[in-house]
């Protein structure tokens, strides 16, 4: 493994995994990657499907960051007055009245999503 895929808790598995190798390889921690910094990361629930051409859809979750700095090219959440709720758009592209409250850094896509009812009679598809 590469000292990059060690630093960042990421490597790259092809074919078959070789049970001799399994001892030298970090663990995969999500949230080592996901939530670097605990005290300032929150996750919205995405609604909507304004960002589905970006790779974003209903039912995502966001990850956002608070302690970051925004800057060109960054998704970021901020309050939108008239509509009464949170919004996401580039950086550059907020409203100059608007305050960004953080930066997105990932979102979660579940291919399958378990439902409340299914889980409380015990039945996983």
């Amino acid at each position: 493994m590469s000292d990059e895929e060690k630093q960042h808790g990421v490597s790259v598995h092809t074919g078959f995994p070789n049970p001799a190798t399994d001892r030298s390889l970090d663990t995969l921690d999500l949230h080592q990657l996901l939530v670097p910094r605990p005290n300032s990361m929150f996750l919205f629930r995405i609604r909507g499907n304004k960002w589905k051409t970006q790779g974003i859809f209903d039912g995502d979750i966001a990850v956002i960051d608070r302690a970051l700095a925004p800057r060109k090219g960054d998704r970021v959440v901020w309050w939108h007055e008239a509509h009464g709720e949170f919004a996401i758009s580039l950086f550059e592209n907020v409203p100059h009245e608007a305050n960004v409250w953080g930066v997105v850094t990932s979102t979660i896509h579940q291919f399958v999503r378990e439902t409340r009812a299914s889980k409380a009679k015990g039945q996983n598809r």
